[in-house]
């Protein structure tokens, strides 16, 4: 892993992590009233009238260009002292997510492969190609020919890893349909027998430690037209997009599991962490402890990992200069008080909201409401008539919410990388996140690789 290493995203010492830790989440504690609720419950919370009122009479003066450029390093002289601070702690603690090269740049190209189908998405193909790069390198690292890919869905990863790299793979999804039509999709695929998969919903527990055992047990035929390597010795486990939970359950299977030698996982969703997984690392949870001693009121929530889950700065900012992103935002705030506050049951229709939805909030609200009993009740239009008339002197302060948010997000996803980093770290494992490509082209660019020995002979072309 010393090539891939140049490219990473956390080139911390164990000394520096600990001191990032320490520093992040006392930020994150300083300024939960940013994030510490639903955007939709921005209301209820008066979320908007706390942002000081200093903040946003010179936050309002910035021009378009200067705005977008606030997540970007951008201070002003004329700043309010507090505002000053806040944006430079952002700014030092959040540029650690943003390495100065991705393994994109060291691949040069990427080229589409024929084994993806059409209709994918583009960005999908893109980050399926990207990660069967990495992977590639550290089972050349390894000596590896056997890959363990949980959450395969329709095997395109691995019909990628075989075709192009002659890697066995074995793909765990928790989902028949898909393992059907994995099965399905690759019938007709000469190398089928190479691509091998099976229902199985991954999960900490004894119980899946000893499916997945079995399952890697299991005597295959692995023959197939390419004469590929036997599929023995070590084994690679890899995930990419791995939502929410899975990740901290791969990382546990990882570290309980012998036939694993290494573990290349890709995570999202960060909004779907069980909060008592979260930290994992000894050490994160001392400095959660410190900080909690400082902000007694604060823990890590589900809020704040849901920022954390949000785009990134390069991949969002021009959603802030959106005025139907701000409208939308806005509107539904206004709803979601009402109903709330009227005891109203009541849930957002499952629609794309189109640019004539947000003509006005008349509109906006007929629509949203009209398969609700209330759709035909002109008191309840008027109240929210009357509610908006009381609030649209706040909704100049939505973009500055929203600003002020994508200044956190790289520190609380820092947080969690970091952490992820240091739990394999404590086991004596070595651990390193990569950027795998430009977050502007996707946010969830970050790799977590781990060794769990050390490997002689790296390879340094990256």
């Amino acid at each position: 892993m010393d090539g891939l290493e140049k490219t990473s995203a956390f080139q911390l010492d164990d000394a520096a992590a600990v001191e990032y830790l320490k520093a992040v989440t006392q930020v994150l504690a300083k300024y939960a009233w940013i994030y510490n609720v639903r955007n939709t419950d921005i209301f209820q919370h008066n979320v908007l009238e706390n942002i000081p009122l200093s903040w946003c009479e010179v936050l309002n003066d910035l021009s378009c260009e200067n705005f977008c450029q606030l997540p970007f390093n951008l201070t002003k002289d004329n700043w309010p002292l507090s505002l000053s601070s806040f944006v430079s702690e952002c700014h030092q603690l959040g540029n650690f997510r943003f390495p100065p090269s991705t393994l994109q740049d060291k691949q040069k190209t990427v080229e589409k492969s024929n084994y993806v189908h059409e209709k994918v998405a583009s960005k999908k193909q893109f980050e399926i190609e990207v990660m069967a790069n990495l992977i590639d390198r550290v089972c050349q690292d390894l000596e590896c020919h056997v890959i363990l890919d949980i959450g395969s869905g329709l095997g395109y990863l691995d019909q990628i890893l075989h075709h192009n790299f002659n890697l066995k793979c074995i793909g765990l999804d928790s989902s028949v349909k898909y393992t059907l039509a994995a099965r399905d999709r690759l019938k007709k695929d000469s190398c089928k027998n190479s691509m091998q998969h099976r229902t199985l919903e991954v999960k900490y527990s004894e119980k899946c430690v000893e499916d997945i055992k079995s399952i890697l047990n299991e005597k295959e035929n692995w023959k197939c037209s390419c004469f590929a390597q036997e599929a023995n010795g070590p084994v690679v486990m890899v995930g990419l997009h791995s939502c929410g939970n899975l990740a901290q359950d791969m990382m546990k299977l990882f570290c309980q599991m012998d036939e694993l030698a290494a573990l290349v996982c890709v995570g999202c969703c960060y909004n779907k962490i069980n909060l008592k997984d979260f930290p994992m690392s000894r050490t994160a949870q001392s400095a959660l402890e410190e900080t909690c001693m400082k902000h007694p009121e604060w823990r890590p929530c589900t809020s704040g990992l849901r920022l954390a889950a949000h785009g990134t700065r390069s991949h969002s900012i021009n959603m802030l200069m959106n005025p139907h992103t701000l409208k939308c935002l806005f509107y539904r705030g206004l709803i979601e008080y009402y109903i709330k506050k009227e005891n109203i049951t009541w849930q957002q229709p499952k629609r794309h909201i189109r640019s004539s939805d947000l003509l006005n909030f008349e509109i906006y609200c007929k629509n949203m409401l009209s398969n609700h009993p209330l759709g035909n009740d002109e008191t309840t239009f008027k109240n929210l008539k009357i509610l908006f008339d009381e609030k649209v002197h706040l909704f100049p302060r939505v973009r500055i919410l929203l600003v002020l948010q994508l200044l956190l997000q790289p520190l609380w996803e820092g947080f969690i990388i970091v952490d992820r980093i240091l739990y394999f770290r404590e086991k004596s494992m070595r651990a390193n996140v990569l950027a795998l490509w430009d977050d502007a082209k996707s946010s969830r660019n970050l790799a977590l690789c781990v060794y769990k020995r050390a490997i002689s002979g790296l390879t340094s072309s990256f």
